[in-house]
């Protein structure tokens, strides 16, 4: 494997230099060297590449709002009220540069904040030596300019490309002219970086979630919220009547005032919807009945029913608390392992209310027994969703406040609608259904 190109060749001859200085890292063989090489460049083309797809999308993103602003398609747009936003709404949306006031305005005071410690360390390196800008640093060393600053810095860290190095050293150069009286600078020492929302990780997720409480908070945010879960017809007919007349409430002169900026007169109309759909309303939620504990006086049993298919399976659970933390789970006088013959997914379903409850099925004793005329087999699944259903009864009369998970997550009811599972002389639901004989 020989270099096809000079570049090539000046990178695998940087390779073996590094190779034979003995930088941890570096391959040791020729051809994981060249290997190294090509995925160097090919990295570089791929940034490359990227640069030049964020110029092109950043000819598509509309700079003004207005009258004249530029009215694109609603990918760019992202389909919604404004054309552009000040903030990334979600992860990963592109907001051009001189929009995106959040994050530079979180970068420049985060540059100011170590801009002083940097100056500080300069001072102590050079022995005092200061200069009011870059190029009158570059004038006092002869020789010496951004480029080969850059290359001695990519050099010395092989992390950084030629284009990263040098940004890196017009940025500490700049830090360090700075003047220490700007307004950015009296303001890094009058304010710490607690109090503006940052901690010691400015990406960390609890500043996003910060932020973003923030600005939930805001009219704006509601507004387009509410329009969002508008197109989705989130709305009904009291909805759309509570609009109308939040409409017919404003005169034509309000109307035009709230329209000013672009949004409030939105707001006015779909106020009422937009506390409905944020959820703070909960009035159109159900609540979950709250009864009082069934539990019997002197044994300290609490009884649940459940029935699946059509009264086929009915199954009773007696439930009392074990003190001791190795309570066990019978099914007619057997361990559950042995009654469902070490079916892993029916036990799951049996021991799910304990799980749905946050409770440790060790703490109690329960004893399932079935009430049908007759025992049909009970190792599969509709079985195993009656004697759920006595579990879950049995648990919601012991500890009533266990009944709000255990309601919401479905598990005291059943569907009555499921058609029932075949029998002997079943034929097909819908004819009479046929005595079983031996024929």
């Amino acid at each position: 494997m020989s270099p096809r190109s000079a570049r090539q060749a000046r990178l695998l001859r940087l390779a073996n230099q590094l190779s034979a200085s003995g930088a941890p890292g570096v391959p040791k063989t020729d051809g994981e060297r060249m290997v190294w090489v090509h995925s160097h460049i090919r990295a570089e083309a791929d940034k490359q590449l990227s640069r030049e797809e964020e110029v092109a999308r950043e000819q598509i993103m509309p700079l003004g709002v207005g009258q004249h602003a530029i009215a694109t398609h609603g990918q760019s747009s992202h389909g919604n009220l404004f054309q552009f936003r000040e903030f990334p709404m979600y992860p990963g949306e592109y907001i051009p540069p001189q929009h995106n006031a959040l994050s530079s305005l979180r970068d420049d005071l985060r540059m100011d904040l170590s801009a002083q410690s940097i100056k500080q360390a300069w001072m102590r390196v050079s022995g005092g030596s200061y200069f009011q800008s870059s190029s009158e640093y570059y004038a006092s060393v002869d020789g010496l300019d951004a480029e080969q600053l850059g290359e001695i810095i990519s050099a010395s860290l092989p992390g950084f490309n030629r284009y990263e190095s040098k940004a890196l050293v017009t940025r500490v150069l700049e830090l360090l002219s700075k003047p220490g009286d700007s307004p950015a600078r009296k303001l890094g020492r009058t304010i710490s970086a607690e109090a503006v929302g940052l901690d010691n990780a400015p990406g960390h997720y609890t500043n996003f979630l910060e932020w973003m409480g923030r600005l939930t908070e805001t009219r704006a945010f509601k507004t387009e919220h509410a329009l969002f879960q508008f197109s989705r017809r989130k709305f009904n007919r009291d909805d759309v009547r509570v609009m109308f007349e939040n409409y017919s409430l404003m005169s034509k002169a309000a109307l035009q005032q709230s329209a000013s900026d672009s949004y409030s007169h939105f707001y006015h109309v779909l106020k009422d919807f937009s506390i409905k759909v944020a959820g703070e309303d909960t009035r159109h939620q159900v609540g979950v009945r709250i009864d009082e504990a069934e539990v019997d006086v002197d044994t300290g049993v609490s009884v649940g029913l459940g029935q699946a298919d059509n009264k086929k399976y009915i199954f009773t659970a007696i439930l009392r608390e074990n003190k001791d933390r190795n309570g066990q789970v019978f099914l007619h006088g057997r361990p559950l392992h042995v009654a469902f013959d070490n079916r892993s997914w029916l036990m799951e379903k049996v021991l799910q209310p304990f799980d749905e409850a946050k409770l440790d099925f060790r703490d109690f004793d329960v004893s399932i027994i079935s009430e049908g005329k007759h025992s049909p087999f009970i190792g599969n699944g509709i079985a195993a969703s009656a004697v759920r259903l006595a579990v879950a009864n049995a648990i919601a009369k012991m500890l009533p406040l266990t009944r709000i998970p255990l309601k919401k997550s479905g598990l005291l009811s059943y569907d009555r609608r499921a058609e029932p599972g075949q029998f002997p002389g079943f034929l097909d639901g819908k004819k009479a259904h046929r005595r079983f004989a031996k024929r």
